[in-house]
Parts: structure tokens; C-alpha cells; sequence
């Protein structure tokens, strides 16, 4: 473990341990502070080539995962060093283009006879719904579903470029920070009980 990401580490356990809340821990370690995978100049350039590309601001784009801290908080994966199998995860905040990308997921389902057929990522779509985002990579490859086939081309292209390193690069949208900030809360509510043998 590098001294960047045990240092990192160690400020996360501390504030857990000066009660922080969840929220404050995530706005503090994730929604803000520097990207342990990527130089500044990289972390700012990747943001505003996925804000350029989705018409978004680049404050609407974010890093998340072992890539920002450089080691994970997911309860399966948890201290587990960001490696050459991990992504770079990206999320992507804008109550606009969720919805434009939901309400293609809608039309999906009333244009193709038999569509569960096609969908198998269906109920996965529907698990991260209810906590305010969505996976477009996920949506069936067919030829109505066109956003999700520009979704995955994208960011394999920019994955493929070398540019921020030779990792899959992944996006997950979120309807608003609310979720965002909420979804991330998760795995630090979880963190915290372990810390306090309550788990």
C-alpha cells in the first residue's frame, strides 16, 4: 500500500471514528479531494472529456470507487488496492439526461415484441434504479436502444486511448447528487458498524 492510499485510509477511519457522518465522509473523501489514480491534470482532463462529450459540466462528472481513493469501500471488495483488473468508475450527475436515458428504457418496452427476451440485464437496471441511477452500458444492443450502444462506445474509446492509463473505464448516471451522495452512503454506514463491532 502506497503512502497516498494508507494515508488515505487512516484520514477515512479517523473521521469515522470523530463521528463524522456518512454523508460528510463521502462529500469529504469522494464528491470532493483528488483522485488517487490519476494525476490532477489527468482527473481534470477526463472529466471534461465526458462533460464535453454529454454536454455536461465537468462539475457533473466525478470519479467514484477504488480509482478515487485507491482502495475500496464496496462490503465484498473492502481494502482491496486499486489494481490492472479494477475500472476507473465514473458518475455521471444530471437529472436531464437520466431521464433521457429512462425514458428510452420505457420506449424499449413498448417498441420490441418479447423485450425481457432481449434484456438480460433487466433486473439489474431495475435494482439501481431504485437507488436514483442507471447503467446505460447495460441496455440490450439493439437497434432501439441507440443511446446505450453511444454510451458504450464512448467510454470504450476513451478506455481504449491509453490516455488515463490501460484500465476499463465505466460509467454509471445518477439522476441527482441526492443519490449519488446516498448510494455511496451504503458502503460507509456498513464500514462504520465494522469499525464499532456492531456487525
Amino acid at each position: 500500500m502506497s503512502n497516498g492510499v494508507e494515508k488515505r485510509l487512516n484520514e477515512i477511519k479517523k473521521d469515522l471514528e470523530n463521528d463524522l457522518s456518512p454523508i460528510e465522509i463521502v462529500r469529504k473523501h469522494i464528491i470532493f479531494g483528488e483522485c488517487c489514480e490519476l494525476s490532477p491534470q489527468d482527473y481534470f482532463n477526463l472529466r471534461s472529456e465526458v462533460a464535453k462529450n454529454f454536454e455536461l459540466h465537468p462539475n457533473e462528472v466525478l470519479v467514484v470507487g477504488s480509482a478515487k481513493l485507491g482502495f475500496s469501500i464496496a462490503p465484498k471488495k473492502e481494502y482491496e488496492l486499486f489494481n490492472d483488473e479494477s475500472d476507473i468508475d465514473i458518475a455521471l450527475v444530471s437529472s436531464t439526461l437520466f431521464e433521457k436515458y429512462w425514458r428510452q428504457a420505457y420506449d424499449f418496452k413498448d417498441s420490441v415484441p418479447y423485450w425481457r427476451d432481449y434484456w438480460e440485464g433487466y433486473d439489474e437496471f431495475i435494482a439501481s434504479l431504485f437507488y436514483g441511477w442507471i447503467r446505460p452500458d447495460k441496455f440490450p444492443n439493439s437497434e432501439y436502444f441507440p443511446l446505450g450502444k453511444d454510451w458504450w462506445d464512448f467510454f470504450e474509446d476513451i478506455a481504449s486511448s491509453g490516455r488515463y492509463g490501460h484500465y476499463d473505464i465505466r460509467g454509471g448516471l445518477y439522476q441527482s447528487y441526492f443519490f449519488l451522495e446516498n448510494y455511496q452512503k451504503i458502503s460507509i454506514e456498513k464500514w462504520k458498524k465494522k469499525l464499532g463491532g456492531t456487525e
